[in-house]
């Protein structure tokens, strides 16, 4: 072999030796480094589309916070964090004007702690015949979820700590048929009553037309709502 073609081999060998050394140091960690930046690219837009989602649902329950908050209004003006007669009482003379009846005498008696009622979880023995017994076919006012009256059993969020009743007595005027739509208005007032009791007078000679009607019942606080 010419010296030449010793020349031209060692050449080619040089050559081979910068191309790869120049891959190894050069071209191969700009490749792992485009291939991690894809990566972190990659994760980031994972990311961003969880982000995008929690996002998505903080703006509904956002756009829902308004109907929630008048709701919370509605009750606590049926239950305020605290007596509130006179607003009361300005309810009364409302719904009097409405229903042209006079509002002749209010009063209201100490408050009271409520008292949740307990639901009778008692099992009725049916081992032996007994006439007392209740009917099996009959609905039970004492399964779970429920009261002795069979009503919803309450909430454990109420208690006798922060839910106070105050009983009060209204004494109307009015046409006995003006008296009982005066005290179906106090049903369905913006404040919660429980009416207890009902009576009415009978109409005098002199007054045909006039009856008296005397109502009590119980408005309701709920103290620290919030």
């Amino acid at each position: 072999m010419t010296t030449t073609k010793w020349w031209l081999v060692g050449a080619m060998l040089v050559i081979a030796l910068v191309v790869l050394a120049g891959f190894t140091l050069g071209i191969s960690p700009k490749l792992e480094e485009v291939s991690a930046t894809r990566a972190t690219r990659t994760a980031a837009l994972a990311q961003n589309e969880v982000y995008e989602l929690q996002l998505a649902a903080l703006q509904r329950q956002f756009d829902g916070l308004e109907t929630v908050q008048d709701e919370l209004a509605v009750l606590r003006a049926a239950i305020p964090g605290g007596a509130a007669l006179p607003a009361f009482i300005g309810q009364l003379d409302a719904i009097a004007g409405r229903t042209s009846v006079t509002v002749t005498e209010f009063s209201s008696a100490d408050a009271m702690p409520y008292l949740p009622v307990v639901p009778d979880t008692t099992v009725p023995d049916t081992t032996a015949p007994d006439s007392t017994a209740p009917d099996s076919t009959a609905p039970d006012s004492t399964a779970p979820g429920t009261d002795g009256a069979g009503s919803a059993a309450p909430s454990q969020l109420v208690t006798a700590e922060n839910f106070i009743a105050v009983p009060v007595t209204i004494s109307v005027a009015g046409s006995f048929d003006a008296v009982l739509e005066f005290l179906d208005g106090v049903q369905n007032a913006q404040r919660l009553m429980t009416v207890t009791s009902f009576s009415s007078g009978m109409p005098s000679a002199d007054t045909p037309d006039l009856v008296t009607g005397q109502i009590a019942g119980i408005v309701y606080v709920l103290l620290n709502a919030g």
